[in-house]
């Protein structure tokens, strides 16, 4: 899945603002949901005001990019790609002190456009924007990100639009209840954390076990990628 900011406001979980400010008629004066009326009120106005989410680097030398967090037992990463120096990358997260999650803008519509690489080959960012407003007339950019920063040194946080800018990336996953093992993927898809951090890539043809954990109105489903080593959510019509 590819998820585009162009125009829209995707809220976490796939919440909408008109969900959001209906949520938030509900509560009563008084209530116990008076914390999560503000955290709506938030959401609200982020949709007002976006981040960039998905800021650009050049790439200080060559990058080899892999499919799925190197580790032993994990298939897949026996032809990783390969982003030569000057090149843009797109940096997400860090996953940990050596290595990061990045997509490739070059690859956007070539599978897959995500992958894990080490944080030494990562240069520094380009000018492009940071903030920006929704007016009458379109998104008007109200502070851009300089050119020449390093990527950022926090682990496993990556931007968001929620309130403090940065949100947890679940990398590991947590495990679930496994209800149908080895079932097929029909189409390539990524794996996602619960907050719809990309956690790795999940070929067509791979199999999964299946959980009983859902998210996003069973949009979403965890399973395990024995392939990969690792747990996630990936989209249920890829199974279909």
């Amino acid at each position: 899945m590819r998820t585009k900011l162009l125009g829209t406001l995707i809220l976490t979980g796939g919440v909408t603002a008109a969900a959001v400010i209906g949520a938030a008629t509900l509560d009563t004066p008084g209530s116990t949901h008076n914390a999560q009326v503000s955290a709506a009120q938030g959401q609200v106005q982020a949709a007002k005001r976006q981040q960039n989410l998905f800021l650009r680097y050049t790439t200080a030398g060559p990058c080899t990019v892999y499919l799925n967090y190197p580790k032993p037992g994990v298939k897949g990463n026996g032809h990783p790609l390969t982003v030569p120096a000057g090149k843009q990358i797109i940096w997400r997260y860090n996953i940990d002190a050596k290595r990061a999650m990045i997509s490739i803008p070059a690859r956007a519509h070539n599978y897959p456009w995500w992958g894990v690489t080490d944080r030494s080959c990562i240069g520094k960012s380009i000018r492009q924007w940071l903030f920006r407003e929704k007016t009458a007339k379109g998104w008007k950019v109200v502070k851009r990100y300089p050119a020449g920063r390093p990527i950022p040194n926090r682990i496993k946080q990556g931007r968001s639009n929620q309130a403090g800018g940065w949100r947890k990336v679940y990398f590991p996953e947590t495990s679930a209840r496994i209800v149908a093992r080895h079932r097929q993927t029909h189409r390539n898809a990524t794996l996602r954390d619960r907050h719809n951090f990309v956690i790795g890539n999940v070929p067509a043809n791979w199999h999964v076990n299946v959980s009983s954990a859902y998210r996003s109105g069973r949009h979403w489903v965890k399973v395990y990628v024995p392939n990969a080593k690792r747990w996630g959510y990936i989209e249920s019509s890829v199974l279909h």
